[in-house]
């Protein structure tokens, strides 16, 4: 006697494999109302039955039938990876303790003994059949959330190949050292910039602007990431087109800041400050929007901030204006432009690095070149904040003038 299963999906799935028919019968009786029933009579049927689509959710196996027994029918049950999951009760008028412990580890699930109780049989079958659906429910959550993570995945893994391109490129806007060019130089110039994350809003520039004026800047875009990167080019590419028409570093924040006010519907804005060296004189012209003072520090190894009045940051305030302070850089001289990413980054305590340990790095490593300045202040940073993660890109221009002339080293 055999049946092919043809119930409804949403119904559990019980196999009943029994040589004999009355037991089937009597099976199918208890358990008709509660799931859908098909049966086998012989141990091979019985696995033709569980390798099929849809495959039962439960099997209630015969210990004692012809050819193939039900702990035979079990092992191969339990080497197939398609029918390994499916619970085994095992059906038996046996009732020796070594003959369940046998069953139970072949990996049978419960022992329902001959002759049947139905109200056992169906609070066995019942309590084996919501476990399997929890089970069920179990696993179809572990794959979906697998493959959630693995497309995940696969979306980090291409958003961070984009970004580490997006990164390339924004680094690849910014000047390159100018050494050895045309001319010698009482001037040398050492940059450094960290972003946070792939790309950033921190920007540094420097270019000759008539041979004969040097334009150098530092900017800060608000917020970070992408919006600020996208902004920061936005920056760059205006100041390098108005720069050339610009006579002080006055007029060329006022015109930037009139470009960056168009159309700024994202409210984005960046701190400045700005400077024209003279390149035959070493007078000096500096202009910052919202931006913190720079800091000179003497031959002397003094170190002190140029206090001066400033505009409001570029891109809020149409019509703001941004006066100039002029000075002139002596001889061993040097002026730091940075960004608060300096002073403000934090170690694993989250204490800030602070004004007073950059006063004391550039002031220790006054009589050193700009480049060896710049090495000595990122080894203090670097100790200071340790194993803490960057929350602000980090961005430093040294500019100096040799206590002599000694070739064109580095603008």
């Amino acid at each position: 006697m055999s049946s092919q299963p043809t119930a409804p999906s949403d119904r559990p799935r019980v196999l009943i494999v029994d040589d004999a028919p009355e037991n089937i019968r009597l099976l199918m009786g208890f358990l008709g109302k509660m799931c859908s029933v098909q049966a086998a009579t012989s141990g091979p049927k019985a696995l033709e039955f569980a390798r099929m689509e849809p495959r039962p959710d439960l099997i209630l196996l015969d210990v004692v039938m012809p050819g193939l027994s039900g702990y035979e029918v079990c092992e191969e049950l339990k080497r197939d990876p398609a029918t390994l999951g499916i619970p085994v009760i095992f059906v038996t008028g046996l009732n020796d303790v070594d003959d369940e412990k046998r069953g139970l580890a072949l990996g049978a699930v419960d022992y329902i003994s001959k002759p049947f109780h139905a109200e056992l049989v169906r609070a066995r079958v019942s309590n084996q059949l919501e476990l399997k659906r929890h089970r069920d429910h179990l696993e179809r959550e572990i794959r979906q959330r697998t493959d959630e993570l693995v497309a995940a995945q696969r979306i980090q893994q291409r958003l961070q190949s984009e970004l580490d391109v997006a990164s390339r490129l924004q680094r690849s806007m910014l000047p390159e050292p100018l050494v050895g060019k045309k001319r010698p130089s009482e001037f040398a110039l050492a940059t450094y910039l960290q972003a946070a994350r792939a790309v950033g809003g921190d920007l540094f520039d420097h270019f000759e602007l008539d041979g004969r004026r040097l334009l150098f800047l530092v900017g800060d875009v608000s917020d970070k990431g992408i919006p600020a990167a996208l902004f920061m080019v936005q920056v760059r590419t205006l100041l390098r087109s108005l720069a050339s028409r610009s006579t002080s570093p006055e007029e060329l924040l006022v015109q930037l800041n009139e470009e960056l006010c168009r159309d700024n519907q994202a409210c984005m804005f960046v701190t400045v400050v700005c400077g024209f060296l003279h390149l035959d004189s070493g007078a000096m012209q500096l202009a910052r929007g919202g931006h913190e003072h720079p800091l000179l520090v003497e031959a002397t190894g003094q170190v002190r901030f140029l206090e001066f009045e400033g505009g409001p940051a570029l891109g809020l305030c149409p019509g703001a204006d941004f006066p100039s302070f002029s000075m002139t850089l002596g001889d061993g001289d040097l002026l730091a432009l940075y960004t608060d990413g300096v002073t403000e980054a934090a170690n694993l305590a989250y204490e800030l690095y602070g004004e007073e340990r950059l006063l004391e790095v550039l002031g220790r490593s006054c009589d050193q070149d700009p480049d060896q300045m710049m090495d000595a202040l990122k080894t203090s940073l670097a100790d200071f904040v340790c194993e803490a993660e960057p929350s602000d890109d980090i961005t430093v221009l040294l500019l100096r003038k040799s206590p002599s002339v000694t070739g064109y080293s580095g603008l």
